[in-house]
């Protein structure tokens, strides 16, 4: 796991490749080349929902190209209301409502691990509207577009069957976002909801993997509680979602430049007697998104 060395500097720093809104400006310390979310409030928000069921997934991720164990890992939550429906890493939030007492009581914060993924979405269930919200690596700048999500269409696989905390499911594989999903689906609990943008099963989907073997989500938790389905208030730039692609591209594969760009201070470790050199320019980070 790395390590990362970190320290705020209460300095203001412009970023001109994302936005002309004033940053604070972060030193690392950094065991290899990574990025690294920044810390976002989590005091101001709008209550959209009340949920009446919550599951949570395990959900297991390459954290580079040739880890087919799925190194990264994160707890996601799907939140399921009357109106709308939210999808996000529960791991991460958690972090930031920390971080936020943290910060109003001592200014300090503790880094966000690389593995925590910077992403949530909130669906409008009346018209199956998905909006995705993405946080930029080095930077506190939130980036959003909406969708309207296709209807999946599932082949059932009858003669396959498993169960997942308890509740039998059955097999049923569809595309999606440029890959083939594997899913089971639990038809006791008959919601045609799922992970991420996963949905439209004859029950609620319990596990979904791709047939490449990139990503995993799968149940491990229920609760039946109410809980707010909320969304922060936290500034974002529009863009539709061919242009964020687009976007999310670049970044990862001129990951470097990107980097100097935002301000930030990036210092990796080596076996030199300096002990630490500079983040260099060319490096690109390893790109591997949900959707193609």
């Amino acid at each position: 796991m790395i390590k990362i060395l970190h320290y705020l500097l209460f300095a203001l720093s412009a970023i001109s490749t994302i936005s002309a809104k004033a940053q604070m400006s972060i030193s690392y310390m950094l065991d290899k080349p990574s990025f690294t979310l920044l810390h976002q409030n989590t005091n101001k928000k709008d209550i959209l929902d009340s949920c009446y069921l919550t599951i949570s997934y395990d959900t297991r991720f390459r954290a580079f190209e040739k880890d087919d164990s799925l190194s990264h890992s994160n707890i996601m939550d799907l939140q399921m209301g009357r109106l709308f429906n939210a999808f996000f890493s529960k791991d991460l939030r958690d972090l930031d409502t920390k971080n936020t007492r943290e910060m109003r009581k001592r200014m300090m914060i503790e880094t966000i691990p690389e593995n925590y993924l910077g992403w949530d979405i909130i669906i409008d269930n009346t018209d199956s509207v998905a909006t995705t919200t993405n946080r930029i690596p080095y930077t506190s700048e939130v980036i959003e577009y909406s969708e309207r999500i296709p209807v999946i269409q599932w082949k059932k696989i009858p003669e396959e069957a498993d169960t997942i905390m308890g509740y039998p499911c059955k097999k049923a594989v569809g595309e999606f976002g440029g890959r083939i999903w594997e899913i089971m689906y639990a038809e006791d609990i008959p919601l045609p909801f799922g992970p991420w943008k996963l949905g439209g099963a004859d029950g609620l989907i319990l596990r979904a993997a791709d047939t490449e073997n990139n990503f995993i989500f799968e149940a491990a938790g229920l609760t039946q509680q109410s809980s707010p389905i909320i969304r922060y208030r936290w500034p974002r730039k529009q863009m539709d979602k061919e242009e964020w692609k687009i976007f999310e591209r670049d970044i990862y594969r001129n990951a470097g430049a990107f980097v100097r760009s935002t301000g930030a201070s990036v210092s990796i470790a080596d076996d030199s007697e300096k002990g630490f050199h500079d983040l260099t320019e060319d490096w690109q980070e390893f790109y591997n998104p949900l959707e193609r």
